[in-house]
């Protein structure tokens, strides 16, 4: 009877040692799963980071449309920090943004006939009209905050 125990015994002993084994190892890939999601995180925030200088120049020297810059700059600055996206300063990039939303892009932009872009065209005509000396600045602001 008390070999029967024993065993039983050894036999619970082996099966912990086991499980805490299999816990442990368990617990180290999590923590290596985490490490590794935080470097991709860092990966993807500094390389957020480079986009957003070279949106930036490209803007404030015009090598994009107006419109499409504020836009491209307020979605990636929206991923890359969304404190500072939502900060009052940035918010013409908003404005422009929420404002544009509804124009067609790519192959729904072809297909508009040229009546249908006029109007698309003196919206954002409009808008430049109004905002572009604020985008201006901001932009120069954020590659300020940027290069730090």
């Amino acid at each position: 009877m008390q070999t029967l125990s024993s065993i039983w015994l050894i036999a619970a002993v082996v099966c912990i040692l086991g499980l805490a084994v299999y816990a442990t190892v368990l617990w180290r890939r999590v923590g290596q799963a985490e490490q590794q999601r935080k470097q991709q995180y860092a990966e993807q925030k500094r390389q957020r980071h480079d986009d957003l200088i070279v949106l930036a120049n490209g803007f404030l020297s015009e090598q994009m449309p107006w419109a499409e810059g504020c836009i491209r700059i307020k979605v990636i600055l929206d991923h890359y920090d969304s404190k500072v996206a939502m900060h009052p300063d940035y918010q013409v990039l908003q404005t422009v943004f929420s404002a544009t939303e509804h124009i067609p892009t790519h192959d729904a932009w072809r297909k508009l006939s040229s009546t249908e872009k006029q109007t698309f065209m003196q919206l954002l005509n409009e808008l430049e009209q109004q905002h572009k000396q604020d985008s201006i600045k901001v932009v120069q602001q954020l590659l300020n905050h940027l290069r730090g």
